[in-house]
């Protein structure tokens, strides 16, 4: 049965995107299951990655009806609808000047997705024009470059993120070498530590809410979002292939993520642009808890203080939409189960706007985030909430250094009223990030990064 990408938004992705499990036979002293096997069965499907060379790949360029719906309906461009259609029109045919104007007004959220009338996929177009600009400019920017982790075998030497491991202390670095080696958890649960998470391992590792599942992650390990985002296609192919490697080294029922990035790039970016199915289900980590919760395996011992209950707004990502109402549906359970009572923003569901990041993926620019923060700030500054409760770790760091307010990490809110303490919040990723290495190599990116 062939399914919109509204309606499948609607019903919920996790269950419209869950692939048959896993069977694994024997507990942890049973055969361990290939996945790269698996893959390979796959892979014979006639839409795979196989065959999938570019974004272009994704697109339905014959389905489209140059409407013009896609640039119409988009926030971040002020277009009106002539101009919408006569700029799609352009775009399809490679119009460079164009071109180059829409993919400045872009965030890369893939929202006109949803928009599209026929279902098309016009984010694909978006992404294929942003690689061919990549092409014409010949060089990554440095800034693009430092910000995406996995990449040093290509040469790729400085990178944000090793650079953040670096001012690990002992017992942090004990734990990352420990989430490195492959697990097998037999028919249970696997975290998936992404690479944000692994800045601060130490409560990841120790919270009593996550004891029943292995973690796995290593410093290189990575999903490929930013590079994908980034329309560097084929980097985050290079990025992927070396998570499959990574993946099947280990042996699980269901991958439990961490980052919403990666979330993203599992159940929504590697099937649409690469073709690329898994034999496993997906779900988040407050998918996990919540289920926990409900099944009353874990049990809500704190609340919040008084002062943040109702003084804060809840912070959307981007993709937070695109994951379907169950995964809504957890997220609200979660922070309601701990106390807040968050007001939503003017900008939110399927109006939903970025916090800014994706700015970012435009040049590498730190001025394009400030741009794009701009619909967010402005919700903000209506809903006169003092308190930012954000699920996302972009979100997170972008709200706590560009939009004003306090905010908190709703991962850490859910696992301290759960009992845990947190040792090591996100709100001192900033004292993490200076260290030698990185003030080092944050010099050198900084005529990328502002200019």
């Amino acid at each position: 049965m062939e399914i919109t990408r509204r309606k499948f938004i609607k019903q919920g992705l996790t269950g419209a995107l869950a692939v048959a499990p896993l069977t694994l036979t024997g507990g942890c002293a049973g055969p361990k299951l290939n996945l790269k096997d698996e893959m390979a069965r796959l892979d014979k499907n006639p839409d795979t990655r196989a065959s999938r060379k570019s974004y272009m790949d994704a697109y339905d360029f014959d389905e489209c009806v140059e409407c013009g719906e896609c640039l119409y309906g988009c926030n971040y461009k002020d277009l009106s609808p002539d101009q919408a259609i006569g700029n799609i029109q352009k775009m399809r045919k490679g119009d460079v000047s164009v071109c180059e104007e829409m993919l400045d007004q872009c965030v890369f959220c893939y929202n006109c997705n949803y928009t599209c009338p026929v279902d098309a996929s016009p984010a694909a177009l978006m992404l294929e024009r942003l690689r061919e600009r990549r092409d014409r400019e010949g060089d990554v920017p440095a800034s693009l470059q430092y910000a995406i982790n996995g990449m040093e075998s290509q040469g790729w030497s400085n990178n944000l993120f090793r650079d953040l491991y670096s001012d690990h202390n002992a017992e942090e670095k004990e734990i990352i070498a420990k989430w490195s080696e492959p697990k097998d958890c037999g028919d249970g649960d696997l975290l998936w530590c992404s690479c944000a998470g692994r800045v601060f391992p130490y409560d990841i590792e120790h919270a009593q809410a996550l004891s029943g599942l292995q973690k796995f992650g290593g410093k290189s390990d990575c999903c490929g979002l930013a590079a994908m985002r980034s329309g560097l296609y084929d980097a985050g192919r290079f990025l992927t292939n070396n998570l499959i490697d990574r993946l099947s080294q280990c042996r699980f029922k269901r991958l439990v993520v961490m980052c919403g990035s990666c979330q993203d790039m599992f159940q929504l970016a590697l099937p649409e642009y690469y073709g690329q199915e898994f034999p496993f289900e997906v779900i988040s980590a407050y998918q996990y808890l919540d289920e926990q919760i409900q099944n009353g395996n874990l049990e809500i011992k704190r609340q919040i203080p008084l002062e943040e209950q109702e003084n804060t707004c809840i912070f959307h990502s981007c993709f937070g939409y695109k994951f379907g109402k169950d995964y809504l549906d957890s997220i609200q359970r979660l922070y309601q189960a701990v106390g807040y009572d968050c007001v939503e923003l003017e900008h939110n569901g399927e109006k939903n706007e970025c916090c800014g990041m994706g700015g970012f993926y435009r040049k590498g620019n730190l001025w394009d985030i400030l741009e794009v923060k701009g619909v967010k700030k402005e919700d903000l500054k209506k809903s006169d909430m003092e308190n930012i409760l954000a699920y996302c770790y972009g979100c997170f760091l972008t709200s706590r250094l560009f939009q004003g307010g306090t905010t908190h990490f709703l991962l850490e809110k859910v696992l301290w009223a759960l009992g845990d303490e947190i040792k090591y919040p996100m709100s001192g990723i900033l004292g993490r990030s200076v260290n030698f290495s990185s003030f080092t190599h944050m010099i050198g990116i900084t005529p990328s990064a502002l200019f």
